[in-house]
């Protein structure tokens, strides 16, 4: 009896046991995910499955039928953007004016370097870059992205014009103290603080209206066919890289020519860097101004062009005594440019006195100097250097001087 008992009592523990071990492993068997449900699971902390807003952009672009395509935004003031979408590579050209005296930006990357060249409207190389940084690199392609999607968003259409009416901010009398005596009134401090206010330069105002959205055409590219044709040889990267490395390699034979103690050779480099200014100088010069250009025309420093303000603004640039002119050395930095460049707070005063001046001339200058020239500007950095050495290699003097760095400008 007691036998039974113990096996019956043996035969129970067995039985429960062996009912708890078919209901954990149910419950483990109902909890397993396989592999593709944890990588999808949205509570599991992988960063990988967690793209940027701009990276889904890229991917569903990527995704899309449509990936080529050629976007076209004529602005109101005469600037016309064509951004190109075109089996991997990304293309953005701005031009001012349809003029024959009319330059333009074109900006292309691959997705691992970045080349941005400056053409006049006869198709002549005035100014090349090419950078391999993955940073210029990402900024420049989210940011193509993130345009083309505002103008899907806004439905290719926009609101705003500027009024027929339209008349400055600014008075004559408050305009000229600023620019004489760095007055600023109250609406002038309003004014600037609406043109720092955000990144792209635009005043507050229009701010709501930041992706231009004037007069859009969409075409979608389906073959070789459909690119345009003065596109075609654009979008060819080997050929723009070898046309940019040419032009610098010009530059360089010219520094060394200027240096050169042949003076038949130092002498011809000093011709052919006269007619490359003398060539900017003439591209760059704006229409109805004396001074705002590459040098001046101006005979005598109140001579004024019929952009009286566009022009007070380029003369006191044109006046800033912290400069490096083209193809010399200053601050310990060699400006390989035929063109001078300013520092940097000379490039923001010109920008913010453009700004103020309010005028369709003032801005056609700003957009022409900051948009599609880019001109460098620098700042100046002071730094321990040893100006007196032993015979061992041990520094004796030490003196504190000012080294000047390149630095970019903002956009307009």
């Amino acid at each position: 009896m007691k036998i039974e008992i113990r096996n019956l009592f043996l035969l129970t523990i067995v039985t429960a046991l062996l009912n708890l071990a078919a209901g954990t492993s149910s419950s483990s068997a109902g909890n397993f995910l396989d592999l593709d449900e944890f990588n999808s699971s949205p509570t599991r902390h992988n960063h990988r499955h967690h793209p940027s807003p701009v990276q889904r952009q890229q991917h569903q672009f990527q995704k899309d039928n449509d990936n080529n395509f050629i976007l076209i935004d004529y602005l109101s003031d005469g600037e016309r953007e064509r951004r190109v979408s075109w089996n991997g590579l990304t293309g953005k050209e701005t031009s001012i004016g349809d003029t024959s005296k009319s330059l333009s930006l074109w900006q292309l990357s691959d997705g691992r370097s970045f080349i941005q060249m400056i053409y006049t409207s006869d198709g002549q190389l005035m100014d090349c870059e090419y950078l391999r940084q993955k940073k210029l690199v990402a900024d420049f392609r989210n940011r193509f992205y993130a345009e083309i999607e505002t103008a899907r968003a806004r439905n290719f259409t926009s609101p705003l014009s500027v009024p027929l009416n339209h008349h400055s901010l600014v008075s004559n009398h408050d305009f000229r103290e600023y620019l004489d005596n760095g007055v600023a009134t109250p609406e002038m401090e309003d004014l600037q603080y609406s043109v720092q206010e955000f990144q792209d330069g635009q005043s507050a105002a229009w701010q709501q209206d930041a992706f231009g959205l004037r007069n859009l055409t969409y075409i979608r590219l389906e073959s070789d066919g459909d690119v345009p044709e003065d596109l075609r040889e654009q979008l060819n990267y080997r050929r723009l890289k070898h046309q940019c490395d040419q032009r610098h390699a010009q530059m360089r034979d010219l520094a060394h020519g200027l240096e050169s103690s042949d003076p038949q050779e130092q002498q011809t480099a000093g011709e052919t860097l006269q007619r490359h200014k003398r060539a900017i100088a003439d591209w760059f010069l704006s229409p109805n101004t004396k001074w705002c250009g590459r040098g001046h025309s101006a005979e005598r420093y109140h001579h004024l062009g019929g952009a009286s303000r566009a022009d007070m603004c380029c003369r006191q640039h044109d006046y800033c005594k912290l400069n490096i002119p083209g193809m010399t050395t200053k601050w310990d930095l060699f400006n390989f440019r035929p063109y001078t460049i300013s520092h940097c707070s000379c490039d923001q005063r010109f920008r913010t006195c453009l700004k103020m001046a309010d005028s369709s001339d003032a801005n056609m200058v700003g957009k022409l100097f900051f948009n599609i020239v880019q001109s460098k500007c620098f700042v100046l950095k002071p730094e321990t250097i040893c100006a007196k050495t032993s015979w061992w290699g041990k520094c004796e003097k030490k003196v504190r001087r000012k080294r000047a760095h390149i630095r970019d400008n903002r956009k307009y």
